[in-house]
């Protein structure tokens, strides 16, 4: 690996958070993320 595997720290999760979601989304995830009908049982 090109990192050694390490535990992130509250300021390393808040940073990677503000780059999600991305501003460009494939549309295969568009059903997922938008998805606000609720399902039939």
């Amino acid at each position: 690996p090109l990192q050694k595997p390490f535990q992130p720290t509250v300021h390393d999760l808040h940073n990677n958070g503000r780059l999600f979601p991305p501003n460009h989304l494939h549309e295969s995830w568009m059903d997922y993320l938008y998805w606000d009908v609720e399902l039939e049982p």
